[in-house]
C-alpha cells in the first residue's frame, strides 16, 4: 500500500531530554521570551509531513515516527513544556507531545509546534488528524 500524504508544514520541535536539560536555564531569558517575538521553546526546526503511515521530519535533524510505533499523543502543557513558557500562557496554542517506541525497552518523546505564526499554530488540526489515523 502506498502512503497517502495528509498534512505538511513547518515544525519547531524538541526531545523531552532536551527540554529537561533546558528546564533550569536562565529565568530572565525565559521571561524576556514571553514578551518578545521569539519562537516558542524548541531545539530543532524543519519541515513536517503527516502521511497515512507516519510522521516525517526533515531539517537540522531527521526524524521518522511510524504510526505503528506511536504509543501516546497528547496536546497540552506539562512539567517539561509548561504554559508559562509560551506567549500568552498558551491561550492560542498548545504543544503536541508524542511518545513512540524505538525498541521493546526504549521509547522517545518529542514535543511539536507546527506552523507557528507568532501567535497561533496548526497543532489542533494536526492533533485531530493524527488521532483519527491512530483509531
Amino acid at each position: 500500500m502506498v502512503a497517502q500524504k495528509m498534512l505538511e508544514g513547518n515544525v519547531l520541535w524538541s526531545y523531552d531530554h532536551e527540554l529537561n536539560s533546558n528546564k533550569n536555564s536562565n529565568w530572565v531569558k525565559k521571561i524576556a521570551e514571553l514578551f518578545s517575538f521569539l519562537k516558542p521553546v524548541h531545539n530543532h526546526e524543519g519541515d513536517i509531513l503527516l502521511a497515512s503511515n507516519g510522521i516525517f521530519i526533515t531539517g537540522d535533524e531527521q526524524l521518522e515516527l511510524p504510526l505503528s510505533h506511536i504509543e501516546e499523543v497528547y496536546m497540552g502543557f506539562d512539567d517539561l513544556f509548561p504554559a508559562s513558557s509560551a506567549k500568552n500562557f498558551g491561550a492560542f496554542w498548545q504543544p503536541i507531545r508524542i511518545r513512540s517506541m524505538l525498541s521493546n525497552s526504549e521509547s522517545q518523546t518529542v514535543y511539536l509546534v507546527i506552523n507557528h505564526t507568532g501567535i497561533f499554530s496548526d497543532n489542533q488540526t494536526w492533533f485531530n488528524t493524527l488521532i483519527s489515523l491512530l483509531r
